[in-house]
């Protein structure tokens, strides 16, 4: 062979082995950080499969060609053959690294503390219920707490260890009926409630020590279907009345009547903007049912916008979004409207996002009573939810969907059986995958296409069939609203 030749030949032998090394490194490295180790091709985060092929393909190519190229070099071209392998190897490094980043798609260009993180670990869990006829209700974490919410009172764990901080004990024969969807200003609203009788015991608890800042005994049938707390303001669906409380001292600050036949079916609220879901009765029989959506300033009550919701019969919301408006109806006609629904600032509807479609359904709540999902979410301009396949009796995707137009902007591969979903303070969105043999923390960010990164507990988390998962510092902490054997709270980082 031609010493020029060979040289050449080894030059690209070496090029391709650099390659084969990247490979190998970036992409087991990938495959311990993701997936704990392991992932059948359904799964594997996206482009590692090939990476790794890849990885094999350039180890026999490079390893062939680099022994035909050195046994065919005559002696006095050897000092030249050490030089192409020094400089093949370094040629090949950065086109070498872009390659790793177009396979691995989003994924390389998106850097984050969550794609770096070693795999997760259980830092502590809750000891079990006692008594064990207690259910939780719903979670909420403030500074370095997380509140559970029993329907026999709350407890305060710390982040940290798990350590219980404080406990409150619902009054004297009365249970938890409803509480907020999340604190403000480090203050939780729960109300309580005797069995059979009105859910009409209204109180705000102090989140740093448990203590009771007030408690209102309402009148006539109590709250209705919901409390919320935005800013300052305690927002509670009363009887025949939505009203607004200071959240310090319980104090009215503005009352708003209910029309004739109309009750409210579902509350929001933010420190600006309170969204009340409005439902009303046909004054004759062979009339039909309409509903409205009620945009309130939160600290006046008064009234930003009104909108009429395409409803014909009766049926239940949910509030998922206050800013953006995004509401979720099922009326009780089954060809009537069953969707998320989306608003502009001005309260026009953008678009109705079924529940149920050819491509599957969306396992988000139906109604504030709905205690068994957590979300959908909303990131930006994008509705995130899990989504359960026609033929599944789970849910084992998630997507993402414009609250402009209502398209599937992206979907995730097979995650697995999803345990819990939660919104990160971050505008990421993490699920949390439970069976065996293992579960894992999904990071999905809306912003790049549902660009993900995967860490893995290693083992099968102790979630139950009904599980909220936190975003807290460091980790996460699960909240197991049902349990059977597993802990109450636990946490990972």
């Amino acid at each position: 062979m031609r010493p020029a030749v060979g040289v050449a030949a080894v030059l690209l032998s070496s090029v391709v082995l650099c390659w084969a090394v990247l490979f190998h490194g970036l992409g087991w490295t990938a495959l311990y950080r993701e997936s704990g180790g392991s992932c059948t091709r359904a799964e594997c985060p996206e482009g590692l499969v090939t990476v790794l092929l890849l990885a094999f393909g350039f180890s026999f190519g490079g390893m062939a060609l680099l022994a035909f190229a050195l046994g065919k070099a005559t002696s006095p071209g050897r000092g030249a053959v050490v030089a192409a392998v020094v400089a093949g190897v370094l040629a090949g490094l950065l086109p070498g690294w872009f390659g790793y980043q177009w396979i691995r798609g989003e994924q390389g260009k998106n850097d984050s503390p969550v794609k770096a993180a070693e795999p997760l670990e259980m830092a502590w869990q809750a000891p079990l219920d006692r008594p064990a006829t207690v259910k939780g209700l719903r979670g909420w974490s403030v500074g370095d707490s997380v509140v559970r919410v029993r329907t026999d009172g709350l407890s305060a764990y710390a982040v940290k260890d798990g350590k219980e901080r404080w406990n409150v004990t619902a009054p004297v024969r009365e249970s938890v009926c409803a509480r907020s969807a999340h604190p403000s200003k480090g203050i939780g609203l729960v109300a309580y409630g005797r069995h059979l009788k009105p859910c009409a015991t209204l109180a705000a608890v102090r989140l740093d020590d448990g203590a009771t800042l007030w408690k209102q005994t309402l009148k006539g049938e109590g709250i209705g279907k919901g409390i919320a707390l935005g800013g300052a303001t305690a927002v509670a669906l009363e009887d025949g009345a939505v009203r607004g409380r200071s959240a310090e001292s319980g104090g009215e600050q503005w009352k708003r009547p209910l029309p004739e036949r109309c009750e409210a079916l579902a509350v929001g609220a933010t420190a600006a903007r309170t969204l009340v879901v409005e439902e009303c009765r046909p004054a004759k029989t062979d009339g039909v049912v309409t509903a409205r959506l009620l945009a309130l300033d939160t600290a006046t009550g008064k009234e930003e916008w009104a909108t009429k919701l395409p409803v014909e019969s009766a049926g239940t919301a949910s509030v998922y979004s206050v800013e953006p408006a995004v509401v979720g109806f099922q009326e009780t006609d089954d060809r009537g409207t069953r969707a998320v629904l989306t608003f502009d600032e001005r309260g026009t509807v953008r678009t109705a996002l079924p529940f149920s479609g050819r491509l599957g359904d969306l396992d988000v709540r139906r109604s504030d009573a709905d205690l068994m999902t957590e979300g959908p979410f909303v990131a930006g301009d994008t509705l995130v939810a899990a989504v359960q396949k026609p033929g599944d009796t789970l849910p084992q995707y998630v997507a993402g969907y414009s609250i402009t137009d209502g398209r599937e902007l992206w979907r995730t591969g097979e995650l697995g059986v999803i345990g819990a979903l939660t919104l990160r303070p971050d505008g990421r969105v993490a699920a949390l995958t439970a069976g065996w043999p293992r579960s894992d923390i999904v990071v999905l960010d809306p912003a790049a296409k549902g660009a993900m990164r995967k860490t893995s507990l290693g083992k099968e988390a102790p979630v139950s069939i009904d599980a909220e998962m936190l975003a807290v510092r460091d980790g996460y902490v699960v909240i197991n609203r049902y349990t059977d054997g597993e802990p109450p709270v636990f946490a990972l980082r």
